[in-house]
C-alpha cells in the first residue's frame, strides 16, 4: 500500500487530495468537540458566541453574521446564554436604541473550561514523536486563518461552486 499522506495527486475532481483530507479531519474533530461540549453543557454555536464576545461587546446582529447563523437562531442562543448567566446585555453607548452583548465572568469561565477540555483531548490524537510537528502545523494553520479573517471574508458555497464551474 502506498503512503499518500504527502501526495499532491489530484483525484478525478481535480482537487488536491490534501484538501479533502483536511476537510475530513475538520469533520472528525468537530464531532469530537461536540461530544466534549455536550459533557460541559455548552454547544458549539454557544462557544463561538463566547469566543466572539471575548474580543469585545457586540450587537446580536453582528454575532449572527460573524457566526454565520440566522438572526432568529442567534436570538434563541442569546436568550439561553443570558438566562444561564454567560452573557449580559448593556445599552449601546453609541446608539441608545440598541444593546450590546458582553461576556460575564461565568461566560469567560465556561469559555476557558471548554478550551482547556479541548486542549486536554487533542494530545490523545498525537503520537509522542509527532507532537511538536503537529502542534507547529496547527499553530501555523490557526495563524493563517486568523490573519485571513481580519482581511477577507470567506467565500460562500455559491461563490465556490461558481468559481469551480
Amino acid at each position: 500500500m502506498t503512503d499518500k499522506r504527502n501526495s499532491t495527486e489530484e483525484e478525478d475532481t481535480g482537487i488536491d487530495r490534501r484538501l479533502i483530507l483536511m476537510a475530513r479531519t475538520v469533520v472528525v474533530l468537530f464531532r469530537e468537540f461536540e461530544k466534549i461540549a455536550r459533557e460541559l453543557d455548552i454547544t458549539i454555536p454557544q462557544y463561538r458566541f463566547l469566543l466572539f464576545l471575548k474580543r469585545g461587546p457586540k450587537r446580536a446582529g453582528e454575532l449572527a453574521v460573524e457566526a454565520a447563523i440566522q438572526k432568529p437562531t442567534a436570538s434563541g442562543l442569546i436568550a439561553d446564554m443570558e438566562k444561564r448567566g454567560l452573557i449580559s446585555r448593556k445599552p449601546d453607548k453609541d446608539d441608545g436604541r440598541s444593546v450590546k452583548l458582553s461576556l460575564t465572568a461565568k461566560g469567560l469561565r465556561k469559555h476557558r473550561e471548554f478550551e482547556e477540555a479541548l486542549a486536554r483531548y487533542l494530545p490523545s490524537l498525537i503520537e509522542a514523536g509527532d507532537r511538536e510537528r503537529m502542534l507547529d502545523a496547527f499553530s501555523e494553520l490557526a495563524y493563517i486563518i486568523d490573519s485571513r479573517s481580519t482581511t477577507a471574508s470567506p467565500k460562500t458555497v455559491e461563490q465556490l461552486v461558481e468559481d469551480a464551474g
